[in-house]
């Protein structure tokens, strides 16, 4: 009997011992919280779920002039187990500390907290506030930015920790309360598990893993690793492997480039004709030689450092023309196609700049009316309260308003046209397409609008072809040259720019990435512009002028893609996100192909949840107009009226002319009567 008791109670007291549990920041629901837990005063932990102490106590005596300070550090455990990306901001994190002094009653102290999340430290601030009895005590941050200059990739057992500060300036009695009121919480949008994803292993260069070229092969490039398989090549016409890569956040991505074949010996075999296909940001990579020789060769994916990319991959033999092995497929060019939306009732009207060629009649009418002014009139009074001011309002109707608003046509030196912006913003993607580029740098600039990042201005000057008026009243505008805007030469003009000309040996991953960057981003900032490109009034002039700051947002798209991720300052964020719902594709396919002449392909799925009224208001584009309001308007009622004030008095004069010479005629007719 005691040996069974002492079986039962050693039974519950290893119950009561805290199991090690996984405490991994993920996607997973209620994966991205964390709560602050203490096995004892000096052991603090950060765990999934509330255990240990209720509360931890301490006291001080402390005064204005000699503070003290109390801290406490909580680290995660066990330590971080999966690969996953921060969130920008933070949820919520509070702290429910309760601090009694002995005079003044509860209050909230002056507090410091340093989150730090693997290579991202973020630090946090709270002022010291007194707070009544029966008040909410404690700290509370909400939606607070999170430091990710150093990245936004918390990978396997990086540190998870929390420090925090309290100052205390009186005699105090503190308490933070645990087991669940003190807590952390971060939106994890992606995790993965590497050790799941990476059954591949063991294998390396100098070590390949002996396979089928037809099998179907599992793995997960993970750094700089060399995932290497050793196959036969039977006799063909043409030997294909086929690559299809997972989904990852972009600074994650593997290089989709050209990964070496090489024969059982170690000849390097010539680099292969590629087809780089991303849909729906899942990037598919096929490689294909022609007439390959039989015999043994060994196949590697080579990774880069910091990258972690899950791929499934297989082979295959084909003949000529079978299947999509050729480049007939490719319309051979990309042209964005305006007018996406329906218009097709609308009322279209051309639209033309500013023209000159009244203001010389103008002038020619003003010196006329001047010279009208020294003459001798009937009526003093119309002269001085009609004719004058008809003269000056067609002054600066008919001469200094058409003049202004040509003047405002004129491209000014900071603004940029639309071909001058998207050479910018292809430039701005070959460069942060580098491998060398820093992540958030990369993130940053690709999720851009138009490539304007937060605190930049958007100076655009537009030349509109053409205005169509929708179902609503208002007017759409029509960017000239749109419809040939071809995205495939910026793409290939800029890759030829930097390479200096130079060919190169197959496609590079800097290539492969970029047009695959610049291609959606190129169509989607497009899209985004022609949205934007709505006025209420019918446009009188083709000259428009976008003038506005640029303000971070919540991106769109998925973390493979992001984009939007800046507006215009006069837009609210509600009315911006309901934008990019319902403009954002259905579905995106961009085919690269390293054929006998280079060819990219874009197929586009448009949204049919845009609606004329999911358009907001976009008071930072304005036509180019002079200082008065219907100037034509105001200065053909100008000249009129001066027509008529002359009419009118050359009219009064020729009566009055006339009555004088029939009374002079009578005066001598009654005098040689008399005479």
């Amino acid at each position: 009997m005691h040996w069974r008791l002492r079986c039962t109670v050693l039974f519950v007291l290893l119950c009561m011992i805290p199991l090690p549990i996984s405490a991994s920041l993920t996607d997973a629901e209620g994966g991205g919280r964390l709560y602050f837990s203490c096995v004892s005063d000096d052991d603090c932990r950060l765990t999934p779920t509330p255990i240990g102490e209720e509360v931890i106590t301490g006291s001080v005596q402390a005064n204005p002039l000699m503070t003290e300070s109390v801290a406490i550090e909580f680290e995660m455990v066990p330590e971080q187990t999966e690969l996953a990306l921060l969130p920008d901001t933070l949820n919520e994190l509070f702290i429910d500390l309760r601090v009694q002094g002995d005079v003044v009653g509860f209050y909230t102290p002056e507090m410091e907290v340093r989150l730090i999340l693997g290579t991202s430290v973020t630090t946090l601030n709270s002022e010291q506030n007194s707070i009544p009895t029966g008040s909410e005590t404690g700290h509370r941050w909400v939606d607070e930015p999170l430091n990710l200059e150093n990245g936004r990739l918390l990978w396997p057992e990086d540190v998870v920790r929390i420090r925090i500060v309290f100052t205390l300036d009186r005699p105090s009695t503190w308490e933070l309360h645990l087991r669940g009121s003190t807590f952390i919480d971060l939106d994890i949008t992606w995790s993965e598990n590497i050790a799941a994803k990476d059954v591949d292993e063991p294998t390396s260069a100098l070590q390949p893993k002996s396979t089928l070229l037809e099998d179907v092969h599992y793995g997960a490039l993970v750094g700089d690793d060399s995932d290497c398989w050793s196959f036969t090549v039977e006799t063909n016409e043409i030997m294909r492997i086929l690559i299809q890569w997972e989904d990852v956040p972009l600074e994650l991505q593997q290089s989709n480039g050209v990964h070496r074949l090489r024969t059982s010996g170690g000849l390097q075999i010539a680099a292969p004709e590629v087809i780089t296909q991303s849909e729906d940001d899942e990037v598919t990579t096929s490689y294909r030689w022609r007439a390959l020789t039989p015999g043994d060769y060994v196949f590697c994916l080579n990774g880069q450092t910091d990258r972690f990319q899950p791929y499934i991959w297989t082979g295959g033999y084909a003949v000529e023309s079978s299947g999509p092995t050729d480049a007939s497929q490719f319309e051979g060019k990309v042209e964005y196609q305006a007018q996406f939306f329906d218009f097709s009732t609308g009322e279209e009207r051309d639209l033309k700049p500013q023209s000159g060629i009244f203001i010389f009649p103008i002038i020619g009418f003003i010196i006329f009316f001047i010279a009208q002014f020294y003459r001798k009139t009937t009526s003093q009074n119309v002269r001085m309260f009609v004719f004058v001011p008809s003269v000056i309002f067609l002054f600066l109707g008919g001469l200094v308003s058409p003049l202004w608003a040509m003047a405002d046509e004129v491209q000014s030196d900071s603004e940029w046209s639309l071909d001058r912006l998207l050479d910018e913003r292809v430039q701005q993607l070959w460069d942060v397409s580098s491998p060398a580029t820093p992540e958030a740098t990369m993130i940053e600039h690709v999720g851009a609008t138009f490539g304007i990042r937060n605190g930049e201005s958007l100076n655009l000057w537009l030349d509109i072809e053409s205005a169509y008026q929708r179902d609503d009243g208002r007017w759409q505008l029509k960017v000239t040259g749109l419809d040939e805007m071809r995205l495939d030469q910026l793409i290939f003009s800029q890759i030829s720019d930097a390479r200096s000309g130079r060919l190169v040996d197959g496609l590079d991953e800097q290539i492969v990435r970029f047009s695959i960057i610049a291609t959606r981003a190129l169509l989607l900032d497009l899209m985004m512009l022609e949205a934007l490109l709505v006025v209420d009034e019918e446009p009188t002039s083709s000259i428009h002028h976008i003038e506005t700051a640029m303000i971070d947002t919540t991106s769109f798209g998925s973390l493979a893609s992001p984009t939007w991720a800046t507006r215009p300052a006069g837009i609210d964020d509600g009315a911006w996100k309901r934008l990019q719902t319902a403009l954002y594709p259905e579905r995106i396919t961009i085919t690269l192909c390293d054929c006998a002449l280079d060819l990219l392909d874009l197929q586009v799925e448009y949204s049919n949840n845009f609606d004329v009224e999911d358009a907001p208001e976009f008071n930072a584009l304005r036509s180019s107009s002079g200082i008065i309001p219907q100037a034509g308007v105001v200065a053909t009622v100008s000249l009129v009226l001066c027509l008529v004030v002359i009419i009118r008095d050359e009219y009064r004069k020729h009566k009055a002319k006339n009555l004088a010479e029939d009374y002079a005629l009578g005066a001598s007719m009654w005098t040689s009567f008399f005479g």
